[in-house]
């Protein structure tokens, strides 16, 4: 078998069992302020998504296997999907038997990326805030956009087609009306942090403490 990078979710993210996860935000800022608690940000890059998985006590044959999956990813080198695992569909359609097959693309980009539209959605679809959603986008390469919903409530009309909501980060420049938008199991394109890939202690037929932190690679 050839092996592709970055991996596909079936190949290292489905195969996951999670015990906990911390998923959240690297801001890339430049800060200074004053004394008098006055604060002046700058952002000098889009903020990146992060992760901190933990996975549960397992057999160690499978947990040596994920364990050889991490290492062909050569430290930082390659790159993989992976999903929030809170957050694998929909909050209002939790296992995503209501979104089924739907082809569900870009409607509209408001100004700057910070509000898009939705349609090809099922009628009276409904996102929550919260909510995460993969965006591909340009061609040569396909890039890949992770973004979550800002707004509390967006329902998609008769028609499939949900109001301009606001997401985080804002859409990316290149972001177009008709790309493909994934809400389920919707990725994020990340590489292991350096140093942080720990393929858990071995004890007979149960390994434990595995786990590696993941860093966004927009």
């Amino acid at each position: 078998m050839t092996i592709t990078y970055p991996y596909a979710l079936s190949v290292l993210a489905d195969r996951l069992d999670i015990e906990s996860v911390t998923w959240d935000i690297q801001r890339n800022d430049e800060l200074s302020g004053t004394g008098d608690g006055r604060v002046w940000q700058a952002e000098l890059a889009p903020p990146l998504w992060t992760g901190d998985v933990k996975l549960n006590i397992g057999d160690s044959n499978d947990l040596k296997q994920i364990a050889a999956r991490v290492r062909k990813l050569h430290g930082a080198q390659e790159l993989f999907f992976l999903y929030d695992p809170l957050s694998k569909y929909p909050q209002a359609d939790p296992d995503g038997s209501i979104l089924g097959a739907s082809a569900v693309r870009i409607n509209s980009v408001g100004t700057g990326g910070r509000t898009i539209s939705l349609k090809g959605l099922p009628a009276g679809y409904v996102l929550t805030l919260a909510d995460k959603l993969q965006i591909a986008y340009a061609t040569s390469p396909v890039r890949n956009a992770f973004l979550e919903v800002s707004d509390d409530i967006v329902t998609a009309s008769g028609g499939g087609i949900t109001p301009s909501f606001e997401v985080f980060p804002n859409a990316p420049t290149g972001v177009a009306i008709n790309d493909v938008v994934t809400l389920a199991k919707p990725a994020c394109k990340v590489f292991i942090s350096p140093g942080t890939s720990n393929p858990g202690s071995g004890a007979g037929l149960l390994t434990s403490g595995a786990g590696f932190k993941v860093i966004e690679k927009r």
